[in-house]
């Protein structure tokens, strides 16, 4: 049994308030609001009690205008289209859905149709905690609250003219029950997979179940500081006192934190944010504050702070279990950490994940955000994967260990071919060249100053047995020990 509310005159707010006060299952459609009215009876009566009492609440938050309209039947469709049809109170028996809806005009389906198409939820505001300031729109702060920006940004859809409806009006349909009385093969013949979903809608079969109401609490927080704060340790006590409330909300909502924007304004006027996404949902209260506190060392504001703002992206909470089988992985809030504490001290282009780039330049790679093995997937697959990569390594005759940094070396020349190597660096011998192959000459990237390279390669073996990867520069005659093979 489901109940529909309609009430063009009343705010959609004091509606959805007198569906809260009837059910926690209501859906928002634009102005209409469905209720999920099974069980109800027990605490209202009969669904003619319950129509009563819900025509009652609505008529109690109207001040003239349109009379509010309720219609309670079985199927959310058709009380729906009852709601936009019919004015006051209907109540549908179950079964008699379709003969209810014969005598309503066609054109109730297009209005439905564009009340789903463009229906959105408002933007709700959680009260603010003891020590929290509310979060409020700041004119010329700069402050934008990240999930109304998000929605903001969305294109909305505009209403364009039906032309199903159109159509249906030049055949000569007038109402429900004559749309409903064709056969389905000659609606999907002439109006397609659309058509017979007006059908279906004109009939009261419901297309989709009803999606409850979940008031959208942004975990957000906010403090106003007394005296403007210089420096990240006493800094790290006002996060401290932010995100240890926001910890415990995510746990009592098992959600973790999948990203952190921290806001702080400064005594400037300015605002200094930064986004912090996270490799894994994580909610421990100090890990968030370690990692927002080392993002800030690296990028630190330029003037003191007078007020600390932070908000967390939600994202479902991280359920992970081990087999006996597997070996034990770091936790995803340790390797954050860590990765955090070593981009503070060397640089974020230096820490990360080594990944190649499509480029022809011979050891062309670029770093990448390190990401931890700890995530959903499918172990026999991942298995399988393993098992195939280490059986192509065990079947790999060489490969080239390359230095990180290529290492000069002195080579004597006879004919165009290398014939001894002088090299000074510990571990690499030196000596003659028994046997040579090359050379590979590449070059590329001449167009970008200080990007090209023009070179020769040559694979070199020492009377020892080792075989050295050789490189000169062209342009300057500089020879480099590039790597080993192995």
């Amino acid at each position: 049994m489901f109940a529909a509310l309609y009430a063009p005159s009343i705010p959609a707010a004091a509606i959805i308030d007198v569906a809260r006060a009837f059910t926690p299952r209501f859906e928002q459609v634009g102005p209409l609001v469905l209720l999920d009215a099974g069980g109800l009876s027990r605490l209202f009566g009969s669904p003619q009690d319950l129509g009563t009492h819900l025509s009652e609440a609505l008529t109690k938050h109207g001040a003239g205008g349109t009379a509010p309209r309720v219609a309670i039947a079985a199927t959310q469709t058709a009380a729906a289209l009852l709601a936009l049809g019919r004015p006051g109170l209907t109540v549908v028996e179950p079964g008699q859905e379709e003969k209810a809806l014969a005598p309503l005009s066609i054109s109730v389906l297009d209005r439905y149709e564009k009340l789903r198409i463009s229906s959105s939820k408002p933007p709700t505001f959680a009260k603010a905690s003891a020590g929290e300031q509310a979060p409020s729109p700041e004119v010329g702060s700069g402050w934008h609250h990240p999930h109304h920006t998000h929605q903001a940004s969305r294109p909305k859809p505009r209403a364009q003219e039906n032309r199903q409806l159109e159509i249906l009006t030049k055949w000569g349909i007038r109402t429900l029950g004559a749309f409903a009385a064709i056969a389905g093969p000659d609606v999907f013949e002439r109006l397609g997979d659309r058509g017979l979903q007006w059908q279906a809608l004109a009939r009261g079969v419901d297309a989709r179940p009803l999606v409850p109401w979940v008031d959208e609490v942004p975990f957000e927080a906010a403090l106003e500081l007394e005296w403007p704060i210089e420096g990240l340790e006493p800094l790290s006590f006002v996060l401290a006192r932010l995100f240890e409330p926001l910890s415990e909300r995510l746990e009592l909502a098992d959600r973790g934190a999948a990203a952190v924007f921290t806001s702080l304004r400064l005594t400037t006027k300015r605002v200094h944010t930064r986004t912090l996404p996270l490799p894994a949902p994580m909610r421990d209260a100090k890990t968030l504050r370690t990692l927002v506190l080392l993002d800030l060392e690296t990028h630190p504001p330029d003037a003191p702070i007078d007020t600390v703002r932070v908000f967390i992206e939600p994202t479902p909470g991280r359920v992970l279990q081990w087999t006996l089988l597997e070996r034990a992985q770091p936790a995803p809030e340790q390797v954050s950490t860590l990765i955090a504490r070593l981009s503070a001290l060397m640089g974020d282009k230096h820490v990360g994940s080594p990944v190649l780039v499509d480029t022809w330049r011979p050891g062309g790679f670029e770093m990448s955000d390190f990401r931890s093995s700890i995530d959903d997937r499918s172990s026999i697959a991942n298995r399988q994967s393993e098992i195939d990569r280490q059986s192509s390594v065990a079947n790999l005759q060489s490969a080239l260990r390359r230095f990180r940094f290529p290492i000069p070396t002195r080579v004597q020349v006879q004919e165009g071919r290398p014939i001894r190597v002088n090299t000074d660096r510990q571990g690499c011998s030196s000596g003659a060249i028994v046997q040579s192959a090359g050379p590979w000459r590449t070059s590329g990237e001449w167009w970008q100053e200080g990007q090209a390279w023009d070179r020769d390669e040559w694979d070199v073996a020492m009377a020892d047995g080792t075989i050295y990867r050789l490189v000169v520069e062209r342009g300057v005659g500089q020879w480099f020990l590039e790597g080993i093979v192995d």
